[in-house]
């Protein structure tokens, strides 16, 4: 892992340019859906580690979830935390920020090696979704300010018990709010590691490989 002081290399002579550089330069734009998306994984990270549970110490970006949670007591394994997010505005404009939706489909399922093979089936590889919004309206307000997140958990076996829901790939914010109370950064860490008390045993649904 770098730590942003690394330079560039060019025939044996470092050059001035580091990888902060390279980091400002490439993923500054938060308000970007993607550097949005990564932002708000960190966002519960810095949430679960305020509350001394430690998750991944990089990005899980070869994981089929995102975070390492707190222990699910009828497992006894750590929760696969699935982040998702959404925003009232980005860097462009959004047509009806009203309805914005977040992705619950399938996805396909690791092999024992870690590899994703082509026809494998799909499956929420995950036991928690965390919803996130970033609920500003302005560009000109200050994204890290984490008074303007909401957040919302939803435990994936109550998805899987819906039979309308289980054959969804999205989820609209609405019904999001209808199934999960609204959270706010500080309580976040705690309510992700009560849910984790009181996911049961489960089957997840597997789908075939085209759905």
């Amino acid at each position: 892992m770098y730590n942003g002081d690394e330079k560039l290399v060019h025939n044996g002579k470092y050059l001035s340019n580091t990888m902060l550089d390279f980091w400002k330069w490439a993923y500054s734009d938060i308000l970007h859906n993607m550097q949005r998306g990564t932002f708000a994984e960190f966002i519960v990270k810095c949430a679960l580690e305020n509350i001394g549970i430690h998750t991944n110490e990089e990005q899980a970006s070869i994981k089929p979830y995102d975070l390492n949670g707190p222990i699910i007591l009828s497992s006894g394994k750590p929760a696969r935390i699935e982040v998702k997010s959404a925003a009232f505005v980005q860097t462009w404009d959004i047509k009806h920020p009203d309805r914005a939706n977040y992705s619950i489909a399938p996805a396909k399922m690791p092999d024992e090696t870690g590899d994703y093979p082509y026809l494998s089936g799909r499956q929420r590889n995950n036991d928690i979704y965390v919803f996130t919004l970033y609920t500003a309206t302005d560009r000109s307000e200050n994204i890290l300010d984490l008074s303007w997140w909401e957040f919302y958990i939803l435990p994936t076996y109550l998805i899987e018990m819906d039979e309308k829901l289980v054959l969804q790939k999205t989820i609209s914010l609405k019904t999001v709010k209808s199934l999960c109370p609204v959270l706010s950064f500080e309580q976040l860490g705690d309510a992700i590691q009560e849910c984790c008390k009181k996911i049961p045993i489960h089957e997840y649904r597997i789908f075939p490989s085209n759905t």
